[in-house]
């Protein structure tokens, strides 16, 4: 892997043509992009997700390049008066991304002049027609150059005009000599190991003076040395010869699953206490969950190595060899090359062989295995899902046929790649509208029947490259526009259009001439007639916003060509099962995913979940366990399920953010008893797995809330005033009033003191979003901690609010903030207090600037009632009742809820 990243920053400063100084950078840059680019090894997830259990955004990847100038702005010349005033931009080098500053789209920039690297979450790119001043030269490279000598080289590795790096296989023909691996399988359907035997040249008679020859032809170029490798053949001793680039396909599959990325069978034990005469008996864990006990003689005739090494490990070898000497364990455990050799061989051969399950259902890995399972179901419903994917390749001209392989010749600076057939998902043509821009071929396997062992050129996106995504992201927007939708600011992947009553597209001319129809009580804004439709795209998946939306899917297939599939009211996306009432109210819950964790416990442990109260004991402390620490299996297991919770939580399982929170700090080494919690959590889902976000759409009732008005004017915010965008969307539609309830747990982790900051934000009577996280900073006072809590809340309010802006919604001029800490709530509202805290300044004077403006007011209410203690504390369900059967299991007007109810699952 440190080869790998070696060769690829040098790529990058060659093409960059970045000074030699930038080495370091541009290693961080080349691991970023690996650490997010999907590995076979992986199943074809990216190492991130692997780590964390979520898969990464690589959204910001997608706009700079290495070295490549941008602007940023200058605050140090900001606010100039003078004229003409100096420019308010400087020029920069894009040199990677944030990982630990500010938001996901923080990049990292290098100020050439002043040698300082500088984050930023607001570049420009320059623009060759109009920015001409004082532009740095910036001429990526082909890769046809990067052998330019001119360049200094920071890493030496092998020469640049190698072939051998343009390959996926690095490895020596004498370092394959006496390994095994698994050859295609024979047309009875059996498949043979074969063992390296040596390799050689096409001439019968090869001097040592050629091997040599060929060896330095190797360093050159692997195709030059017409390499064939001799090899027996399973045990019939029959000996073949196989051609150097099927070798590379052989053992290149084997060495990218021998990196601990494999499922196995594992020996857990063995038995102990055994009565005379006996078998000794090893511990098994298998793929399917079950534990038995099995006879070492009995696994030691398909595992040998596996069982010489528990032997050895466990100090059970002589013991054992003495009882059963034809086992011959003491020899299988003695070669320890050979025995990891043999391990690993028998690692990959059940790594093969383990299912894979998606919803339920086995899916196949390759061709082979899907023929293998219609055979075993007696139809063919795999291989007729394969044709009919492959059908629609050939539909849209995917491919660009060339022969046979052996009479096909491959294009100058094309890349082989792997074809994998999407077995998880609907067959989908998005991307395949679209054309790519890469230059990469496949060799066809046996699923293309007749056409196999040819060559294909792809010339369409098709599902896997690289730029796929953005070829079809380009197509989908030309197309939107077309339809008079634009991208929404604050949320490009929103698009929406104004709509005259009468459900007719706004031209340009009826947007200059239509004035201003409505008023609300609140809203400071003109409202105007219409309405908006909204289409969200989530790369090829559409959620339409629209009185017709049946207008919307007969444009995009009758006049765009789409093929869209699954056409109809929202059911199920991304894991969130949708459905209205008898009243019409739209209700949002994760019933299906949870489901599915639930049937992935089941694989995992033999059973189901058992059913629990509470998500956690109440005033449960995880950072003061004190159990074992998880072994890998239990480390694997506990990574992936704490990134199913997460999930969970992200489709509104409001009432766990805080304790998934918690446990989420122990996701890199996990103890025995952090495991045992997140199986409660698991329980607990189990139980309540009902809970629902009902979309009420009524105005809240806010007569009892205390909004207490003062006079700011002989305060420091006198001038206070809340500066909206100029380009926002003009208001339509219903007013929405925006509540946000606040609060803070002081003392939360009691190994760093730290609090948590617990947020419910509301639109009218609807939860849309939940925060719980601990604070940066330590706190020694309840005050503190509520202080700075209202100040993350006012900048996520005004966050919300700007993208209500921009959507056009009619939003309330006075959004509310909700806490239960009286003193917080004058100390900040009343112009006349006083901050006896110092080092709380800055939070202090946020949140009365917000309120001084007369767009934010701070009110109090009772800690029972206050919903935000759900996402703060790890509490028991009595407590917490009155205040959580409202939001996520009372049907019907809320006003009618009981206030105190036992606790049970709707």
């Amino acid at each position: 892997m440190i080869q790998e990243l070696k060769k690829f920053a040098n790529w990058v400063l060659n093409w960059s043509d970045a000074p030699v100084e930038a080495w370091f950078a541009a290693f961080e840059y080349v691991s970023f992009i690996m650490n997010r680019s999907a590995k076979q090894h992986l199943n074809w997830r990216t190492p991130v997700e692997a780590l964390t259990g979520q898969t990464p955004d690589i959204s910001m990847m997608l706009h700079f390049t290495f070295w490549e100038p941008v602007f940023i702005k200058n605050y140090r010349r900001m606010g100039g008066k003078k004229f003409p005033s100096e420019s308010h931009e400087i020029i920069v080098r894009f040199i990677g991304y944030a990982e630990d500053v500010g938001h996901s789209c923080t990049f990292k920039v290098f100020n050439e002049e002043t040698q300082e690297i500088l984050y930023r979450s607001s570049l420009r790119k320059i623009d060759p027609t109009t920015d001409t001043l004082n532009i740095p030269p910036y001429d990526p490279k082909p890769f046809d150059d990067l052998d330019d000598e001119r360049i200094e080289q920071v890493i030496q590795t092998r020469a640049m005009d190698d072939p051998s790096l343009r390959r996926t296989a690095m490895f020596s023909p004498d370092e394959l000599i006496g390994r095994s691996f698994l050859m295609n399988h024979n047309p009875d359907g059996t498949r043979d190991r074969a063992t390296i035997l040596g390799y050689e040249r096409d001439d019968d008679e090869v001097c040592e003076e050629e091997l040599e020859e060929a060896m330095r032809d190797f360093n050159r170029g692997l195709e030059e040395a017409r390499t064939r490798f001799r090899v027996k053949v399973g045990r019939t001793g029959l000996e073949e010869y196989v051609e150097w680039n099927d070798m590379c396909e052989f053992v290149e599959e084997q060495i990218q699953h021998e990196d601990k990325s494999w499922n196995f069978r594992k020996i857990i034990g063995h038995k102990r206490n055994l009565k005379p005469r006996e078998a000794p008996k090893i511990l098994i864990l298998w793929e399917s969950g079950e534990i038995t006990y099995e006879p070492i003689t009995l696994i030691s005739q398909s595992e040998p190595y596996l069982v010489a090494e528990y032997a050895r490990d466990s100090g059970m070898l002589d013991e054992w060899h003495k009882r059963y000497p034809k086992l011959k364990l003491k020899r299988n455990a003695s070669n320890t090359e050979k025995l990891f050799r043999k391990i690993n061989q028998a690692k990959l051969k059940s790594y093969r062989d383990t299912p894979i399950y998606m919803f339920g259902v086995k899916v196949p890995r390759n061709h082979d295995q899907a023929v293998q399972f219609d055979d075993e179901n007696g139809n063919t419903l795999w291989q007729d899902a394969e044709k009919k994917e492959i059908d629609q390749l050939f539909e849209y001209k995917v491919f660009d046929d060339r022969g046979h392989r052996r009479n096909a010749q491959v294009p100058e600076g094309y890349k082989k790649i792997t074809l994998h057939m999407v077995w998880q998902t609907d067959i989908g043509n998005a991307f395949l509208e679209a054309k790519t821009t890469e230059k990469v071929y496949v060799i066809t396997g046996g699923e293309f029947g007749e056409l196999k062992d040819h060559l294909f050129v792809i010339v369409g996106s098709l599902y896997g490259l690289k730029t796929s995504a953005k070829r079809f992201h380009e197509v989908l927007s030309d197309v939107l526009r077309e339809m008079g939708f634009s991208p929404c600011p604050a949320e490009p992947d929103i698009w929406m259009r104004p709509m005259k009553p009468d459900g007719t597209v706004m031209s340009e001319e009826d947007l200059k001439k239509e004035d201003p129809e409505f008023t609300h009580e609140g809203v400071g804004r003109a409202i105007y007639g219409g309405y908006y439709e909204y289409i969200a795209t989530y790369i090829d998946d559409l959620t339409i916003g629209s009185k017709n939306p049946q207008a919307i899917i007969d444009y995009l297939q009758d006049v765009a060509k789409f093929k869209l599939k699954g056409t109809e009211p929202i059911k199920y996306l991304l894991g969130c099962d949708y459905w209205r009432e008898d009243d019409g109210t739209l209700c949002s819950a994760p019933k299906k995913y949870i489901e599915k964790m639930e049937e992935t416990y089941k694989r995992i442990y033999g059973h189901l979940p058992p059913e629990k109260r509470h998500p956690m004991e109440p005033n449960c402390h995880p950072e003061l366990d004190t159990s074992d620490f998880c072994d890998e299996e239990d480390k694997r297991n506990y990574q992936s399920m704490i990134g199913a919770v997460q999930w969970a939580v992200s489709l509104g399982r409001i009432d766990i953010n805080v304790h998934i929170m918690s446990l989420g700090s122990f996701r890199s080494q996990p103890r025995v008893g952090h495991l045992e919690m997140v199986k409660r959590l698991y329980g607990y889902l189990r139980k309540f797995k009902h809970a629902t976000i009902r979309f009420r759409t009524r105005l809240p009732d806010t007569t009892d809330m205390d909004f207490t008005e003062y006079d700011w004017s002989r305060s420091p915010y006198a001038d206070a005033k809340e500066e909206y965008p100029a380009n926002i969307a003009k208001a339509r539609g219903k007013a929405v009033q925006q509540v946000t309830y606040v609060d803070a747990n002081l003392y939360h982790d009691m190994l760093s003191g730290k609090a948590v900051t617990a947020l419910l934000h509301m639109l009218n009577q609807t939860p849309i979003d939940w925060y719980s996280k601990k604070q940066a900073t330590v706190e020694t006072a309840t005050f503190g901690s509520e202080n700075v809590a209202a100040r993350t809340a006012v900048e996520q309010m005004k966050t919300i609010k700007y993208t209500l802006l921009y959507l056009g919604v009619p939003v309330i001029d006075r959004s509310i903030l909700v806490g239960d800490n009286k003193s917080v709530v004058d100390c900040t509202s009343q112009p006349h207090s006083r901050l006896a805290k110092r080092h709380l300044m800055l939070s202090y004077h946020y949140v009365r600037d917000a309120i001084a403006s007369g767009n934010y007011a701070f009110v109090w209410l009772n800690g029972k009632d206050n919903p935000a203690d759900i996402l703060s504390k790890h509490w028991g369900m009595q407590a917490v009742w009155s205040v959580l059967q409202p939001l996520l299991f009372w049907k019907g007007d809320t006003a009618n809820c009981p206030e105190k109810l036992k606790p049970v699952a709707r």
